[in-house]
């Protein structure tokens, strides 16, 4: 980690306070008329294969299978409410620059919602979790290592600025938060030019949690990651069985109180299974200059081993990650070494710095529901 990294970062963090202008999310998004689109296993969508098969990533039966797609998606203030997430099999959240602001990750396998975007660019370490999956990458850009990475780890690119333009489209909202597509002709697109290959599961999975479940040992879990625009909770719903997302915006947004997170596809809330926050290094990436003045890219150690915090259905454990190299799955244990098993559903990878990167990140856990 270079030296000064904490004082760096938050000096960064106070001089963006007086940078950005005051948000606003953009406005409805309506596809173009030429778009295709198809309603989740319809079986006009061209991603279908066979019914009753087992998600490899949630554990539970879809009638669309595949090829696995991985989507980057935009998450500042400008970005909400991001179409998407509530479909996404697995997601992942990450810092992705030196100011404040995370970006997510998403993969389909089992589902094709019409309408996914913001959608962003690449970074390296994103790369290396495609890597991982052995998915197809949509993506607008990237940094210079991200793009590097794409070309050196031979992965599948659906670059929305360079050779797969046309499977995109721009609404009136204001660039670069714009970038939408369809994830029916993404699948199209992957299956066209790279087959529909198996996919692996990274994780096994346990009976499900049954609505009405006791409550897990943490019923509300915030994650601070920068205080002016990024504070997200994840709340535990009884009846769902799951956590639901929320999202307070308080200085770019002047947002005082917390906004759940809905699907805009689905009009229903995000419900996460499985949150994992995985533990690891992050510092300033100094060899490629980011275009935004006073900013720079970060890098995050994707290989080696750390702390895991799995909160899977209402179960709670402190495990480890541990992941051998390029290409190789990120499993999760239990303190006991015992492979982590996953609840059926949606998961979550909050991948979050150790304490050692001098970041401002703060994790709060509360057995107490939110108010």
């Amino acid at each position: 980690m270079p030296t000064g990294f904490r004082l760096i970062w938050s000096a960064l963090l106070t001089v963006s306070i007086g940078l950005l202008a005051a948000c606003g999310g953009p406005p409805p998004v309506a596809a173009p008329h030429h778009a295709h689109h198809a309603h989740q296993g319809s079986p006009s969508a061209p991603v279908s294969q066979s019914h009753g098969r087992l998600d490899p990533l949630t554990g539970l039966a879809t009638p669309v299978h595949g090829p696995l797609v991985a989507l980057m998606i935009e998450n500042s203030e400008y970005a909400r409410p991001q179409f998407g997430l509530s479909s996404a099999d697995v997601v992942y959240e990450a810092y992705m620059e030196s100011f404040y602001y995370t970006r997510f990750m998403l993969l389909y396998w089992g589902h094709a919602p019409k309408t996914v975007g913001p959608v962003r660019s690449a970074r390296p370490y994103f790369v290396s979790w495609v890597h991982s999956w052995g998915a197809a990458y949509a993506h607008a850009g990237g940094s210079t290592l991200g793009d590097q990475a794409i070309v050196n780890d031979g992965i599948h690119n659906m670059d929305g600025l360079a050779n797969a333009q046309s499977l995109y489209y721009r609404t009136a909202a204001p660039p670069p938060h714009n970038l939408f597509s369809d994830m029916v002709n993404l699948m199209a697109y992957a299956r066209r030019h790279w087959g529909n290959p198996p996919v692996t599961p990274q994780w096994s999975f346990a009976p499900a949690t049954p609505s009405g479940a006791s409550a897990p040992p943490y019923q509300t879990i915030t994650m601070r990651w920068n205080a002016r625009n990024t504070i997200e909770q994840w709340r535990w719903n009884s009846q769902a069985a799951g956590y639901t997302r929320w999202v307070m915006c308080p200085v770019s947004c002047s947002q005082t109180g917390y906004t759940q997170v809905m699907g805009e596809n689905s009009h229903q809330p995000v419900v996460a299974k499985n949150i994992v926050f995985q533990y690891t290094t992050e510092y300033l990436d100094n060899s490629d200059p980011n275009p935004n003045p006073g900013d720079r890219w970060i890098l995050i150690d994707t290989h080696g081993q750390g702390v895991a915090k799995m909160f899977l259905g209402n179960r709670y454990y402190v495990g480890t990650w541990r992941n051998a190299g390029p290409g190789q799955p990120t499993k999760f244990y239990l303190a006991n070494g015992q492979p982590a098993r996953f609840d059926p559903g949606q998961t979550w990878i909050e991948v979050v710095p150790t304490a050692a990167s001098g970041t401002n990140f703060r994790l709060t856990l509360s057995a107490a529901a939110a108010p």
